[in-house]
């Protein structure tokens, strides 16, 4: 029996589809996870909490010197 035929390409196909299919979700996994809109919403996370803790070493410098006085 030959390996040759339009129900024996359409089963190679369809595998190389399921395949295609797997990687493409985890490409979106990826990007949901890592990719540039998670990346932005941390740098911005990250600069609030920068910011906060300036505040609080500027807080935490002007009690030390009052204390001093």
């Amino acid at each position: 029996m030959s390996r040759k035929g339009t129900y024996f390409e359409i089963d190679r196909l369809t595998n190389r589809v399921r395949k295609l299919e797997k990687k493409v979700k985890a490409f979106e996994d990826f990007m949901n996870n890592w990719g540039p809109d998670v990346q932005k919403k941390r740098d911005e996370r990250d600069a609030r909490w920068d910011e906060m803790i300036r505040v609080l070493t500027v807080q935490e410098r002007k009690t030390k010197k009052s204390e001093k006085k």
